[in-house]
């Protein structure tokens, strides 16, 4: 069952940003311990009460602001041993030393407990046309990417139970997060390579398929039923970047994208590389409804181009020159430690192009290829 630890503080309103900035560094540290879900809350409306209320509760004074803040864990003996880790981490891990991270609020006034969920109400999440839903890898030896993956993302791997098909599912944790395909001699004589692909959903895959056509781009394989799954087609964009659409079968709720909070194993990013920029982003918006979210300058570069979906499913970045490659598009998938991460592919035979690179926010990416020469990438905080 599940198990939940709340707190409620008073932060100087002034330090609003140094307590988003603190509570992200020890957020990745819980998530490290094996936390589901947290949720950091900056007050907004909270009145006062006749007898009591959250500001008198944490004495807050009159340039303090209230946070109420908890942390979703898979069950009590789960947290229990992460408390215990904790207190162990103290005395050692640079994240508690309080003259390199201090506290931007009052500690002693801190209110915290633990608390075991007697009723939850959830609303049903559907996922909704132009959501990433699945990712796929296609391999030319199947054996050898399982223990590869295995060892960098910790994931497991089990039949599809689809006949006459060399595909099997790749889990994090309960949760499915992708297929993994042997690459046919067929499908290695029509120039098929090992390569991660992505899913989005579509509402009709054949109307999907005729409109991408018309926008420029072009069909890889014809849309086809896999029992008990769904309908499916692969595409490219005009540029070139292959992709797959797909209609599941039946109404769903897919975590292979961790669309709702950080998810180890799961996917946390996806990214474009394309040699034109303005026409991905008509071809994607108008088929998918997807829009511009800002950008971050490159230098040389150029832009990197933050894309919405709801939430921010990815980015684009501009190629022109064709530097790094034929469009295509990325995958950047959670692990609990960048520098174990970057270890296990090192000795599991691939290679790191780039990284670990600091990004927005304090988690580091690595740039990696499989030993089968599939692109890939990792996205994750430090231990230390």
């Amino acid at each position: 069952m599940a198990y939940i630890d709340g707190f409620v503080i008073a932060v100087p309103t002034a330090n609003k940003q140094k307590f988003i900035d603190h509570a992200k560094t020890f957020d990745a540290y819980f998530m490290e311990l094996g936390a589901v879900r947290i949720v950091e809350c900056w007050g907004d409306d909270v009145p006062d009460g006749k007898q009591t209320d959250f500001r008198r509760a944490v004495q807050a004074t009159a340039d303090e602001t209230v946070a109420f803040s908890w942390v979703e864990w898979p069950d009590k003996k789960i947290r229990d041993a992460a408390m215990a880790k904790m207190q162990a981490d103290m005395a050692s891990d640079p994240r508690f030393d309080t003259t390199k991270n201090p506290m931007p609020f009052d500690g002693a006034r801190m209110i915290f407990g633990g608390f075991e969920p007697v009723v939850t109400l959830e609303a049903a999440h559907v996922n909704k046309a132009g959501d990433y839903i699945w990712y796929e890898l296609l391999a030319s030896d199947t054996a050898a990417a399982q223990a590869f993956y295995g060892s960098v993302l910790d994931w497991t791997f089990s039949d599809s139970g689809q006949p006459d098909m060399d595909y099997k599912i790749i889990s994090a944790g309960p949760n499915g997060v992708g297929g993994l395909m042997g690459i046919t001699a067929e499908m290695a004589a029509g120039g098929a390579t090992p390569t991660w692909l992505g899913y989005i959903a579509v509402d009709d895959v054949d109307a999907s398929v005729a409109a991408i056509q018309v926008k420029g781009g072009s069909l890889h394989m014809p849309a086809m039923d896999i029992p008990m799954v769904g309908r499916i087609a692969m595409v490219a964009d005009p540029q070139g970047a292959p992709f797959y659409v797909m209609k599941p079968q039946g109404p769903g709720n897919s975590l292979a994208f961790a669309y709702d909070h950080p998810r180890v194993g799961h996917c946390a990013w996806n990214e474009l590389v394309t040699s034109d920029k303005a026409a991905a982003w008509e071809f994607y918006g108008s088929l998918f409804g997807w829009t511009k979210d800002g950008e971050m300058e490159m230098g040389p570069m150029g832009s990197y181009e933050f894309v919405r979906h709801g939430g921010l499913i990815g980015a684009m970045m501009g190629n022109s020159g064709g530097e790094m490659g034929p469009p295509r598009w990325g995958q950047y998938f959670r692990v609990a430690d960048i520098d174990k991460a970057k270890s296990a592919v090192e000795a599991g035979g691939g290679q790191v192009l780039q990284g670990p690179q600091e990004i927005p926010g304090g988690d580091f990416t690595l740039n990696c290829v499989d030993p089968q020469g599939a692109a890939f990438g990792l996205v994750g905080g430090r231990s230390a």
